[in-house]
């Protein structure tokens, strides 16, 4: 969704450009008569027209400006397909960094040990205070399992660390908590409690992933989950690392198809949901709610196994957290109408788990 939504703020972006770029070459070609673009039934509206593919607008250009007007489409689509192409790596490449954000948060507990290491090696006198990391055995565990991840290091980010640390020493139930030798549930408890209790409510902690992870405020929920089920994980037999998806795979495929579905499917979507908004001006329904339309009506034709209850409710509960208060009630209305109507004429056709009617 916020992919698409970037992909339309640059086509219009291209658009423009490709538009203020013919209107100068045509002002050029047309000096004897400079107002000539704008006279008549709006040649920039004809142009953009032109530009989105519609052939109808092609009758309107000019004979004399058509060759020009396509020379400068040819521009835009070469700008616009390699926009797509980015936007499109850019969106499979955030959601591969989703799951290398969290081994990184699990890297910040060896981190912690490590500069704990640092702290007492410097400050003899200070042996006499008992060490939290040092006795966590699971520690150890944590670091030979991402020893060979490759993944970026916390030695630039020794002063985050060390007021981390010290939020942690100051707590009081931290500092009650058992230091055994043995790797036992204590340790999983203890690092549990640290990262839910302490790390996770620091303020300083949130800031600092907010700053280095543009979409933390999505991904949040997702790293604290895989943290909180790696940690669980831990026993005398050892820890399991709890991947991003059980089925990535099936799962990635499933991004890059709706992605593409989406964008070769637009001008037919935009026509199903202009015939059912007939008390709407189109260009007036919320970007975001017309991007979860679209989504949506792709969705249901082009995902047979997935069922149209689904499909419906998904897009909703987008459409709360992302749109307008009244935005619910409109994409629940229009999806309604156009599964009924599209299921009846045959273009929404259910296989295998598709067909269940989640009620």
């Amino acid at each position: 969704m916020q992919t698409l939504f970037a992909l339309q703020q640059l086509r219009a972006s291209d658009q423009q450009l490709a538009w203020e770029q013919f209107n100068e070459a045509v002002r050029e070609l047309v000096k004897e008569d400079p107002e000539v673009l704008s006279k008549g039934d709006g040649i920039e509206k004809t142009f953009r027209q032109y530009l989105n593919g519609d052939q109808s607008a092609e009758a309107l250009i000019p004979t004399d400006l058509l060759n020009l007007a396509t020379s400068y489409r040819e521009v835009y689509y070469k700008q616009f397909t390699k926009d797509l192409n980015f936007l499109r790596s850019q969106m499979l490449k955030e959601v591969d960094g989703i799951h290398r954000l969290f081994l990184w948060v699990m890297g910040l507990f060896v981190a912690l040990a490590d500069f704990e290491d640092g702290l007492y090696a410097r400050k003899k006198s200070q042996e006499q205070q008992l060490p939290l990391f040092r006795n966590i055995a699971a520690i150890e565990l944590i670091r030979n399992t991402l020893d060979s991840s490759n993944l970026p290091g916390w030695h630039e980010h020794q002063g985050r660390v060390s007021q981390w640390y010290r939020e942690i020493k100051g707590n009081q139930e931290m500092a009650q908590r058992s230091k055994s030798n043995e790797l036992s549930e204590a340790d999983s408890g203890t690092l549990l409690f640290l990262f839910k209790h302490v790390l996770w409510k620091s303020e300083s902690f949130q800031n600092f992933f907010e700053e280095h992870d543009r979409g933390w405020i999505e991904n949040k929920d997702i790293i604290k989950s895989l943290t909180n089920k790696t940690i669980k994980s831990i026993s005398a037999d050892g820890m399991v690392l709890a991947p991003l998806s059980y089925q990535w795979e099936e799962d990635k495929q499933f991004f890059e198809d709706i992605f593409d579905s989406t964008v070769k499917n637009e001008s037919s979507t935009q026509k199903l949901i202009s015939e059912r908004a007939k008390n709407w001006d189109t260009d007036r329904i919320a970007q975001v709610d017309m991007i979860l339309l679209k989504m949506a009506i792709t969705e249901m034709i082009n995902f047979p196994s997935i069922p149209v209850k689904v499909t419906i409710n998904e897009y909703i509960e987008l459409s709360k957290k992302y749109s307008t208060p009244k935005s619910k009630q409109f994409i629940n209305g229009i999806l309604d109408v156009l599964a009924t109507h599209l299921t009846e004429n045959g273009t929404i056709k259910k296989s295998g788990r598709g067909l269940i009617d989640n009620k």
